[in-house]
């Protein structure tokens, strides 16, 4: 019965050696892969903030336009508001 025990051993530390260098080539492939996944990741990553980036620029602009726009109405309020002020003091 120990004769059987131990060469039950011995085939059972074989197929588990077999059985680790296989998962551990798996591993590695796997490895491989999600390597290769992660660099396609990070290219998309990069087309997306370089799309976020333009958009970024246009609503910048889109904001100094309006600041520029409010400023006019202002001066031009102010000069509507000195119209009416000069018209009201002369009659």
């Amino acid at each position: 019965m120990e004769a059987g025990l131990a060469e039950r051993r011995k085939t059972m530390t074989e197929w588990n050696d077999g059985r680790l260098d296989d998962l551990s080539e798996r591993v590695n492939r796997i490895e491989t892969k999600m390597d290769a996944g992660f660099v396609r990741m990070d290219e998309g990553f990069a087309r997306i903030d370089a799309k976020f980036d333009a958009v970024n620029d246009k609503f910048e602009n889109l904001h100094q336009m309006l600041f520029k726009v409010s400023w006019a109405m202002v001066v031009g309020l102010l000069g509507l508001l000195g119209v009416l002020i000069g018209v009201i003091a002369t009659h």
